[in-house]
């Protein structure tokens, strides 16, 4: 017998990941790859058995298929570039920033939350597919768009990166050019989201593995519950990530091959830790083995009467973190009196690949306040150590020059930022 040829060998399958305009409509393209370690999707239907009694000694009598939910597992090294989309995905609040380069005017009238264009006083050196930062710092709520088209007259056209917020007339419209500077914090309320109230994006997930139809299985309205950062010295900078999402669909049409781009992950002893202040100065902690940042996030699929198996809505709900220090060796006991003190002191994590401009990649989480809940003196083989778990108190408030209150203006307890080559998530 002739053995088969067309199995899918698993060293060749491939991630993408792209934004929803739409909860659970998967867009027309698949978007940029996601590299990855492991990738379990899980479909799960909830089964409906029938066991009514029916005159005999058996069980069931029949089993029915009731709403439709899937949810997936990944894993993989931390790449300071699409590392932004599970960012924005858990956190929600995002606003961009960029490096001044050609082009520089004022809106001559508002730009309104949506808007794929915008009326300016000129449109003297901006270009087709330049990166446009809307706003400025100073307005809280900076964000890049990218021109879909030439600048015609008095307008800048913006039709597939839409205005998420609304910028008042004569706010500050720029030309940009990387590095850029990505910043995501917990989402509250309405500002910046196109999906209501405390809800970040949603994403389609597309699985290329070479058995589906089309080559291709997409996991569209994932709403992640869970994006785990790890660093260990003597290892990759890694992350996990657990969502729900809506179940499998298949490619509608090929999904080929994409090359990654030029981003590489971090060996995690770029990582530098600040405690008690920024990770610089005298506030820089070189005792750090392990560090260990949790960001959690209920999430539920609602099930309604409507005709339909799939979810009606994939609701997101309290957002909550932990984390874990590891410091080995422990040069004093700080650590243990920090707890014993209930001090919580601000802490800063800043893995930087040391490259200048537009190659310069930075992945920075920032914490106001570690709430140290254990201290425990570690015995290793050599060295003293300890070994903390702490919880992030969500605040307003801000330590060092950080905060973790984002354009929505709530309350935050852990924020992202990120600095790469790609104008806007």
């Amino acid at each position: 017998m002739a053995p088969p040829t067309t199995f899918s060998p698993v060293a060749e399958q491939e991630l993408y990941v792209v934004k929803e305009a739409t909860p659970g409509t998967v867009p027309a393209t698949v978007g940029v790859p996601l590299a990855f370690t492991s990738f379990k999707p899980s479909d799960k239907p909830l089964w409906l058995p029938d066991e009514s009694f029916q005159g005999s000694m058996g069980d069931v009598y029949g089993e029915y298929q009731g709403p439709l939910i899937a949810s997936w597992d990944l894993g993989g090294h931390i790449y300071g570039d699409t590392f932004g989309h599970l960012c924005y995905n858990i956190l929600g609040d995002y606003t961009a920033t960029g490096t001044a380069g050609s082009g520089s005017t004022t809106l001559t009238a508002q730009c309104t939350a949506g808007a794929t264009t915008a009326t300016v006083a000129s449109i003297t050196g901006f270009s087709n597919g330049q990166a446009v930062q809307l706003g400025i710092t100073a307005d809280g709520i900076p964000e890049i768009v990218t021109l879909s088209s030439p600048p015609s007259g008095v307008t800048l056209t913006f039709a597939n990166t839409p205005a998420r917020f609304t910028h008042a007339n004569a706010a500050a419209v720029a030309g940009m050019v990387a590095p850029f500077t990505h910043v995501f914090a917990l989402l509250n309320g309405s500002l910046g989201s196109t999906v209501g109230p405390g809800q970040p994006p949603t994403h389609t997930f597309t699985h290329r593995n070479g058995i589906a139809a089309n080559g291709a299985n997409q996991y569209a309205y994932s709403c992640l519950s869970e994006l785990v950062i790890t660093g260990n010295a003597e290892k990759l900078l890694d992350f996990t990530a657990k969502a729900t999402c809506a179940s499998r669909a298949t490619a509608g049409s090929a999904v080929g091959f994409q090359n990654l781009g030029s981003v590489q992950p971090y060996p995690s002893w770029r990582t530098v830790t600040g405690i008690a202040g920024p990770a610089s100065g005298g506030t820089q902690v070189r005792n750090i083995a392990e560090h260990m940042i949790t960001i959690t996030r209920a999430v539920k699929a609602l099930n309604t009467e409507q005709g339909s198996q799939q979810p009606y809505v994939i609701a997101r709900g309290k957002q909550s973190n932990t984390g874990k220090l590891v410091f080995m060796p422990s040069i004093d006991d700080t650590a243990l009196t920090n707890m014993l003190g209930n001090v919580q002191p601000q802490l800063q994590f800043v893995s930087n690949n040391g490259l200048a401009g537009a190659s310069n990649v930075i992945v920075q989480v920032d914490i106001v306040f570690a709430a140290y809940e254990v201290a425990d003196i570690n015995d290793g083989a050599e060295l003293f150590g300890y070994d903390v778990t702490f919880k992030p108190i969500h605040t307003a408030a801000s330590a060092g020059g950080i905060t973790t209150t984002g354009a929505s203006g709530g309350k935050g307890a852990v924020k992202v930022t990120l600095t790469n080559a790609i104008p806007t998530y």
